[in-house]
């Protein structure tokens, strides 16, 4: 039988992230000294948090695993106790399995069978029972027969556009912590695959290592970097999986590992599906933004999101199964078997935004997630550009209904109208000119992703939207923060001014003795119309007081949208049921081996 060790003891790493209480709880003189904690006498660590402790429940079911110990190397005297938990009626029952004093000089790993295997998750925690007292590493590890391990060999691609930072940074932490490091299993089945879309990254980047490889590419956007670097890993034919991840993301080490060898143990009833890594926020590193996404309608939403992992309930929770129709993994951090990602299956070209979710909801219904297999991202919630949420996202979001039929005609021309009507009750005309854009993209049909120049279209757009600015920009206008705060809440209203706002469009068809000076609302997709209702002039800015714009009515802008967008929605309405049939029509061809190299222009 072969000792294989499933999971790491993790400490904080500064340079990643030092939010302690996702590693361990301390109580008294515990301190964290490189990669070891010193305890004085009495002091006490739980390790019960994101990281350390055991989903045994995931482990469980998909790998099937039978036999699990937990491994401790200390030096000097500990009680060590074992905690088995379960998520029983919302609430977390908890037992202690073992209780022990444990003794060693620091030479040899101590090891503690768990024979109750029918709990959820395993924690552990430590007291020291003499001075300086260390713990120097461990682990969760299981006993198998080898012949079970499946051949995993994986391919990391990463997708960037002048961003050397970023990679630069994230290449040298795989070569410098995991590649080469014996107390993974998978340092030596991971390759990396940077395909550069700005084609700035030096020949050096790679850090002179063949493992890490390099490809100068065309600026056609995610999907298309992502595709180029699938392809590469196909042709190569060494990869197993192919793990797509961000370059601009906060990874420890630890999550490839993780991958690697839940991979190696997987279930075949589990062999095609997507492992999609939780995406954690790096404004607020314990917070997680999702453990997976699924798709319901026309809208998206975040599997547990908004979770404080710093809780030890949450840390069970987010393991509970909670499966959802149309799940999808977003391309921070997502892991496919190659027996799905195959050069006759291929990412749609649509140069940003909704790339992952369609070919997700194309290939896939469930994902695998699992504690500690995650990044830091920066939040989407604190960045807004009605180029990319209005243009591309409504865009793209189209399609994906089109092709994946996830609403009829009438409940999208109801979306539609709902969407063009925020821009306008916002006096954001150029935001919904950037909508109406994007619409008459999708109505061309296919074609016009097959054969758009993607950096022109990207700069005619880019020019339309508002530009905003650092708030000490606006001479003569004096900010009341109060006023803006109160644009945050949710404003009260009487049902007649609901319905009036809604009649005049917010106030277009009024006229101008009823308006008032000036009113503060947020920018962006949060921002609150009826801040707007009866003001000639609003200032909006973002929820940190740094930039804003100003806002005026205008209603020659807005009846000049509203017959664009009336003629949008006859045609929409007459031709549904042929755009759905263009799309999916095209779709072998769009996502086929020859016409990504037609496209990305690599026989020229």
């Amino acid at each position: 039988m072969l000792a294989y060790r499933l999971q790491n003891l993790l400490l904080p790493v500064p340079t990643i992230c030092d939010e302690t209480a996702m590693y361990y709880r301390a109580c008294g003189d515990v301190v964290l000294e490189g990669s070891a904690l010193h305890f004085a006498k009495h002091a006490s660590c739980s390790f019960d948090t994101y990281f350390n402790a055991f989903s045994l429940n995931k482990w469980k079911a998909y790998t099937g695993i039978d036999r699990l110990s937990l491994h401790v190397r200390v030096a000097g005297t500990f009680e060590l106790k074992i905690y088995a938990a379960e998520w029983y009626r919302d609430r977390i029952q908890r037992s202690c399995i073992y209780a022990e004093a444990v003794t060693s000089d620091g030479g040899e790993d101590i090891v503690l069978p768990i024979t109750e295997l029918s709990w959820e998750n395993i924690s552990f925690s430590l007291r020291a029972l003499t001075d300086d007292a260390v713990l120097c590493g461990g682990g969760f590890v299981t006993e198998i027969d080898e012949r079970r391990l499946r051949p995993v060999e994986i391919d990391l691609v990463m997708c960037t556009f002048h961003r050397e930072a970023y990679v630069t940074r994230n290449i040298r932490l795989l070569k410098e912590q995991f590649f080469g490091n014996p107390a993974y299993n998978g340092t030596e089945h991971y390759r990396i695959k940077i395909v550069d879309n700005g084609q700035t990254l030096p020949p050096s980047a790679t850090l002179g290592d063949d493992r890490i490889r390099l490809y100068p590419n065309m600026n056609v956007g995610g999907s298309g970097g992502y595709a180029r670097g699938m392809m590469e890993s196909l042709y190569e034919g060494r990869a197993t999986h192919i793990l797509f991840m961000d370059d601009d993301v906060v990874v420890q080490v630890e999550a490839l590992e993780r991958t690697y060898n839940l991979l190696s143990l997987l279930k075949e009833e589990y062999q095609d599906r997507f492992l999609a890594g939780g995406m954690l926020r790096l404004d607020q590193p314990n917070f997680q933004h999702a453990a997976g996404e699924f798709v319901q309608g026309h809208d998206t939403f975040a599997v547990k999101g908004g979770t404080d992992l710093d809780d030890y309930k949450n840390v069970v929770y987010n393991e509970k199964f909670e499966h959802a129709h149309r799940e999808y993994s977003g391309w921070w951090f997502c892991c496919m078997p190659c027996t799905i990602a195959r050069l006759d299956n291929l990412p749609y070209p649509f140069f940003v935004r909704y790339d992952d979710i369609e070919y997700s909801l194309r290939n896939i219904d469930r994902l695998i997630t699992l504690n500690g297999i995650s990044v830091w991202h920066a939040a989407f919630d604190r960045k807004y550009s009605a180029l990319m949420e209005v243009y591309y996202v409504f865009r793209n979001q189209m399609v994906v209904i089109l092709l994946q039929r996830l609403v009829g005609r009438k409940a999208f021309l109801k979306f539609f109208t709902r969407r063009f009507a925020r821009q306008i009750f916002r006096y954001d005309y150029p935001a919904a000119e950037l909508l109406l854009d994007g619409v008459e993209n999708v109505l061309q049909g296919p074609d016009f992703f097959m054969h758009t120049d993607t950096v022109r279209d990207l700069k005619e757009h880019g020019a339309k939207q508002i530009k905003t600015r650092p708030l000490s920009e606006f001479t003569g206008e004096t900010i009341n923060h109060g006023a803006f705060r109160a644009s945050l809440g949710n404003v009260g209203e009487r049902k007649l001014t609901k319905w009036l706002r809604f009649l005049t469009l917010n106030g277009h068809f009024l006229p101008d003795g009823c308006f008032r000076p000036q009113n503060y609302a947020e920018y962006g997709g949060n921002a609150n119309s009826k801040q707007f209702f009866r003001y000639r002039r609003v200032l909006a800015c973002d929820p940190n007081f740094e930039e804003g714009v100003l806002l005026d009515i205008d209603r020659g802008k807005c009846f000049k949208a509203l017959w664009r967008w009336g003629k949008d929605f006859l045609r929409i309405a007459l031709g549904w049921k042929r755009l759905e049939k263009q799309y999916h029509d095209a779709l072998p061809d769009m996502t086929s081996n020859e016409f990504w190299r037609k496209y990305l222009k690599l026989d020229e």
